[in-house]
Formats: C-alpha cells, sequence, structure tokens
C-alpha cells in the first residue's frame, strides 16, 4: 500500500527497526563497558558472542545473496564483520538493569533507542519524499522540452 511519494507502511517499519537495531548496539556496548567495572565475570561470554555474530553474519550474506545488492563485492567478509561488531552489543543490552541500584539507566536506554527507530523512519520518509520530487521535477523538465520541439 502506498501512500503520498511513494512512502509504504512497510518501508517505514523496516527503516524504524533498522533505527532501533543501529540504536542498540551503543547501548549494549556502553554496558559492556560498566560490566568491565562493576562485575566482570559475564565478560566470559564475549567469545561466544563473536562466534555467533560471524555465524549471524554468514546466515544473513548468504540469506540476501540474491535480493539486497546481488553484485556486492565481497558480501560475506562484510556482512561478518557487520556480525562481529554487532552481536557483542546484543549480548550485553540485557546487563543494564544489573549495574545500577535504581531504573535510571535502563529508561534512558529505551529512550535512546526508541529515539533511533523514530529517526530511521524520519530519514527514510525524507529519503523517498526527495527522491519523489526530484523524479516528478525531472519528467516535467522532460514533457515540457518535449512540448516546446514539438512546437518549434
Amino acid at each position: 500500500m502506498s501512500t503520498r511519494y511513494g512512502i509504504t507502511f512497510t518501508g517505514l517499519i523496516l527503516a524504524s527497526g533498522a533505527g532501533v537495531f543501529c540504536g542498540s548496539v551503543p547501548v549494549g556496548y556502553l554496558a559492556m563497558l560498566a560490566t568491565v567495572f562493576t562485575d566482570p565475570s559475564p565478560l566470559a561470554a564475549l567469545p561466544g558472542a563473536l562466534v555467533i555474530g560471524a555465524l549471524a553474519g554468514v546466515v544473513v550474506a548468504y540469506g540476501t545473496r540474491k535480493t539486497l545488492r546481488p553484485k556486492m563485492p565481497q558480501r560475506y567478509k562484510r556482512f561478518v564483520l557487520a556480525g562481529l561488531i554487532a552481536m557483542p552489543g546484543y549480548f550485553f543490552l540485557g546487563q543494564i538493569d544489573n549495574l545500577a541500584a535504581s531504573d535510571a539507566p535502563a529508561q534512558w536506554a529505551i529512550c535512546f533507542i526508541l529515539g533511533c527507530g523514530i529517526t530511521g523512519g524520519v530519514v527514510y520518509y525524507r529519503w523517498r519524499k526527495r527522491l519523489s520530487v526530484e523524479s516528478h521535477a525531472r519528467r516535467a523538465a522532460e514533457y515540457r522540452a518535449r512540448q516546446q520541439s514539438a512546437t518549434s
């Protein structure tokens, strides 16, 4: 279902999800850094997080080989690197509740993550609107040029 400027509800949801995904990683890394100073025992999960991230990158690279930029050079290398970067952040995201006696750090983390999701939706909206307005202006200019050449 397309709306004005070719913006779809599915596109907005996916863009917001990508914003939440990208916003969760730095919060997880902050939780990992705080874990180092409060209770370093959960850091034993870090090597497992790296292995699972690399495997997830391989699975995503294989699953998107025909749909997401089919001719992407070094597809597996890029997706494995993305998995290695993102997965440790997700493993330590749950440690935020254990870091402080109050709920304030968890509330700030949720607000930051949701703000990233909203930002993802806004960026998608503005990108689609710009593309639509540019293509409309280009078609209008081509139409005027055809009209002038036909009258000449």
